[in-house]
């Protein structure tokens, strides 16, 4: 897979509850060059300017990665440099909010992913996702920073459960806090015919993975995908914003 063939798009829509969209997206998908970026950022709802706390994010570490980030596919160093690129996001998003008065509190998840021939990388906090469609199943790439997400991990609550507890928006990490913060990092093989889908939580939080799993499977395209996954979303009432990036290698 030396070279380009990735395609992908981005779709983001408001909902139908929210007043405003929060969440933000990015990618670099250089002609003919990688590594490939993409990002997906959803801006803490219940907190002051959430909107702010994404697109800061997103427009740090987007023009961060594309120029620190090495042509060649070296895992250590890869993975070293994503961790210290959340960290950096995470204290531009917390020195933003101190600029204001009203953007006291704000925070935002973070969810990217890097394609170099032949691998992937992730790299993750709080409760955006990425998932991976290969060989018609659906594997789920990063774990949610969440109070739900720990209680499933230590085996205490079923993931069937997650979606009506009410803690279930509780997040552990997120980027905007004056602490160290413990991305969690994801290295995968690269596969011709792999389907990536990144998604904010108003899509996972509504749609089932059996749901997800039938879009990235029977859609020819990534913007079929996107389209598909945004309607269902608002069919099914979309409380939240939802926003998804979806790529096809």
């Amino acid at each position: 897979m030396a070279e380009h063939l990735l395609n992908c798009i981005g779709m983001t829509h408001q909902g139908l509850v929210r007043d405003r969209n929060e969440d933000s997206f990015a990618y670099d998908l250089p002609e003919k060059e990688w590594p490939s970026i993409f990002v997906v950022a959803d801006g803490m709802g219940g907190h002051k300017n959430g909107a702010l706390a994404s697109h800061t994010a997103v427009e740090y570490i987007l023009p961060y990665l594309k120029q620190s980030l090495p042509r060649d596919n070296d895992p250590e160093q890869i993975k070293l440099l994503l961790s210290e690129a959340l960290q950096k996001t995470n204290i531009r998003v917390y020195m933003t909010s101190l600029e204001d008065p009203q953007n006291t509190g704000m925070g935002t998840t973070l969810t990217l992913m890097v394609l170099y021939p032949h691998s992937c990388y992730v790299a993750h906090i709080g409760d955006s996702r990425c998932y991976l469609y290969r060989g018609r199943s659906l594997e789920r790439l990063t774990e949610d920073d969440t109070y739900v997400g720990q209680m499933v991990a230590s085996g205490t609550l079923d993931e069937s459960e997650i979606t009506t507890h009410p803690k279930r928006h509780v997040l552990t990490q997120a980027l905007g806090y004056p602490e160290y913060i413990e991305p969690h990092i994801t290295h995968v093989d690269l596969i011709t015919k792999d389907r990536y889908l990144l998604s904010s939580d108003g899509l996972h939080g509504v749609l089932t993975d059996e749901a997800i799993t039938r879009a990235l499977r029977h859609a020819e395209t990534p913007e079929e995908v996107a389209s598909s996954l945004i309607e269902q979303t608002l069919q099914a009432g979309a409380p939240d914003n939802v926003t998804v990036v979806v790529v096809f290698a």
